[in-house]
């Protein structure tokens, strides 16, 4: 007995050891893990050096850091966001996307300029991160551009107020993501009436657990094994295109799609965006400078129409199934409700509107597919659909004045 036991002692601490040197041998490697491993541990982001607590409050990626990225078919956050599979991958020739971030985390060249011809501020469809060339590429001589992906309109105000405008832009472009940059502000504000800072967020409710990268290892291998929950997977449909599109939505942003104009002009988020995008059109006019406010459209927007009565009924049912959706029937009536009340507002605060649903919906009735199959986000068309849609636009707007 005391043998046994002194076997199962030894094996216990062996086992202990051996765990202990397999944390410290992944913590070291930390930066070089697969990102589905890691995303979800709260060290995450200052690992790799986000930077969560800025002098102006927003947040900014790692400085200088040298990117590259393989872009495959593989590659897109649908395939964690949605129930579609790699199985279900759409082919296109895979690429590679290279730059290097300025000492703030953006996509500029350094030195900045001590004064901009032109400022664009945006989310990550202006971060544009799988793009080599996106929309504002190459757009004026003098350019800043600050994207940092997951803000809203009031923690780009940070960015604007502490980067573009001391360097008196003579035109400044903010770009409007219509999927979550209301609520992507409601969390920016929320957190600012908390007290609260992106690393207390991080870090809030954890346990030493979940910094473990040995413990998130075998939920992740679990996750992996464990069979999908959904009986029916309703991604992806076919849009009504020559030739047809396939396509899924995030079901995330189609609540926005399904809100009648009342509720939405209610809504703290758009009052806050009301008074951001005032403030820093004020602010710029003040030093002579033009404000364009740039409406990009979730996909569903572009696609939901050119869905058939079936497909849609089977989205609407799959998404309103656990009960954390509803009145999702109501996007037919409802979708360019938002679309609507931004034009609206940039009317009222004698702001440039410029719409890239027109252009964006004409290029696929053309035959373009502009967005990622597996992504939310646009690939190279529908960046080079964006560009030339804001080049006529400030070529047209400069020509009226």
């Amino acid at each position: 007995m005391r043998d046994l036991l002194l076997i199962f002692t030894r094996a216990l601490l062996l086992a202990l050891v051996t765990i202990l040197a397999l944390e410290i041998a992944l913590q070291i490697a930390f930066p070089l893990l697969p990102p589905n491993l890691i995303e979800a541990m709260p060290q995450y982001l200052e690992r790799l050096g986000y930077r969560l607590n800025t002098a102006h409050g927003a947040l900014e990626y790692p400085a200088r850091q040298r990117v590259t990225y393989q872009v495959t078919p593989l590659t897109g956050d649908l395939y964690d966001l949605t129930c579609i599979k790699p199985s279900d991958a759409q082919a296109f020739e895979p690429y590679q996307v290279t730059f290097e971030r300025d000492e703030r985390g953006f996509r500029n060249a350094e030195p900045w300029p001590d004064d901009a011809d032109l400022a664009v501020i945006g989310d990550s469809f202006t971060a544009a991160e799988l793009i080599q060339r996106p929309f504002w590429h190459n757009l004026a001589d003098s350019m800043l551009v600050l994207a940092v992906p997951g803000t809203g309109t009031l923690e780009q105000q940070r960015l604007f107020e502490a980067f573009a405008l001391p360097r008196r832009p003579e035109t400044v472009v903010l770009a409007f993501f219509g999927g979550n940059d209301l609520n992507d502000t409601r969390f920016f504000a929320d957190m600012q009436r908390a007290g609260l800072t992106r690393q207390a967020i991080a870090h809030r409710g954890k346990t030493a657990l979940d910094y473990s990268v040995v413990f998130r290892l075998l939920q992740f291998l679990s996750e992996v094994a464990a069979p999908d929950a959904a009986a029916e997977c309703h991604y992806p449909v076919a849009a009504q295109t020559d030739p047809p599109t396939p396509v899924a939505f995030y079901r995330q942003f189609l609540p926005l799609l399904s809100r009648d104009k009342a509720s939405l002009l209610e809504s703290e988020e758009l009052r806050l965006t009301k008074t951001s995008l005032s403030e820093m059109a004020s602010a710029l006019d003040t030093n002579g400078g033009a404000f364009i406010l740039m409406y990009i459209p979730q996909k569903a927007e572009l696609y939901w129409r050119r869905l058939d009565a079936e497909s849609k009924e089977a989205i609407i049912a799959a998404e309103s199934r656990d009960g954390q959706f509803d009145g999702l029937d109501k996007i037919d009536e409802n979708l360019s409700v938002q679309r609507d009340v931004m034009r609206e507002i940039a009317d009222e605060l004698d702001i440039a509107f410029l719409d890239l649903t027109p252009a964006l919906s004409e290029a696929i009735d053309g035959g373009s597919k502009p967005y990622f199959f597996a992504d939310t986000h646009w690939n190279q068309d529908g960046h080079n659909i964006a560009r030339n849609a804001l080049l006529d636009f400030m070529n047209r707007s400069n020509l009226e004045k």
